[in-house]
């Protein structure tokens, strides 16, 4: 069960998370085999650069994925991600549009600025048009812009691998049925679990770690996927109307957002029953 609330992460992976944080009994039993892993997971072999930053916000990767072939239930095509060098720490944006990229990424800068009380020193995102416009900003902002060469995707082996990393995990995530249209959600959820598991990139330290110095929690943490019951008798329409419904449970953040699939509706409550064991169908 761990193996999927975590995300489906590998075997080294899992153990030392179980080790570390006595969520079992047994240390030694890990799991079996993983028929989402198989769908989701299929990679050929990089090499990982070799280069130590020093502080969080030295230099931060950023990247754009898509378009996806499918529009996300709530009218996203893209997503682009931050990366944080010194910690592998990750954060991505869902985008309907290329142009809403340098506004995002404005929307982050002022975040990460004040959450880690330090300022954004370097950024260096993969070449293309979405970027332009970032030229002036960074100059008024006196952040220097690392440029790499067009279509030389191995001189931004970071963002390349997170990608890979990120829709891997997603789709073994998506592979608990809900339709694809929640794209987004299944993304999301997959960096909020990457940020929290040990890297191969860090040692095997834990970005979350490295960046807030303390340890993440696992212990909330629900299967993505899930069915789930949330308390609906305040929105009865009548005294005989359910007082729940079986939904897809995906906020592993703060356990309050669920999918109600047959309205194509997100709904947010504090109060539900989960069935972490039983997957939503």
């Amino acid at each position: 069960m761990w193996h999927t609330r975590l995300g489906h992460p590998n075997s080294h992976v899992l153990k030392l998370v179980l080790t570390q944080c006595n969520l079992l009994p047994s240390n030694t039993y890990v799991t079996e085999f993983c028929l989402s892993c198989c769908v989701g997971k299929s990679r050929l072999p990089s090499s990982a650069s070799q280069i130590v930053y020093s502080a969080p916000l030295d230099l931060i990767f950023i990247d754009l994925w898509g378009p996806s072939h499918i529009t996300s239930f709530s009218g996203y095509i893209y997503y682009v991600a931050f990366i944080d060098a010194f910690s592998k720490y990750t954060w991505i944006y869902p985008l309907k549009s290329k142009a809403e990229t340098l506004s995002v990424f404005q929307q982050f800068k002022a975040m990460a600025e004040l959450q880690f009380n330090t300022k954004i020193k370097s950024v260096q995102p993969d070449w293309g048009g979405e970027y332009r416009a970032f030229t002036s900003f960074l100059a008024i902002n006196g952040i220097e812009h690392r440029l790499i060469c067009p279509h030389t995707h191995h001189q931004n082996g970071v963002v390349e691998r997170k990608h890979r990393h990120i829709v891997e995990i997603g789709l073994t995530l998506h592979h608990a049925s809900l339709p694809l249209q929640f794209w987004d959600f299944a993304l999301t959820t997959a960096v909020y679990l990457i940020n929290r598991l040990p890297s191969a990139a860090l040692n095997f330290d834990v970005p979350f770690t490295i960046l807030f110095s303390k340890s993440p929690d696992y212990k909330f943490l629900r299967t993505f996927g899930c069915a789930c019951f949330p308390f609906l008798r305040p929105y009865a329409s009548h005294k005989l109307h359910f007082r729940s419904q079986e939904c897809f449970f995906w906020d592993t953040q703060t356990l309050t957002k669920v999918i109600n699939v047959s309205l194509l509706l997100a709904e947010f409550t504090s109060r539900l029953s989960m069935a972490d064991n039983s997957l939503w169908r």
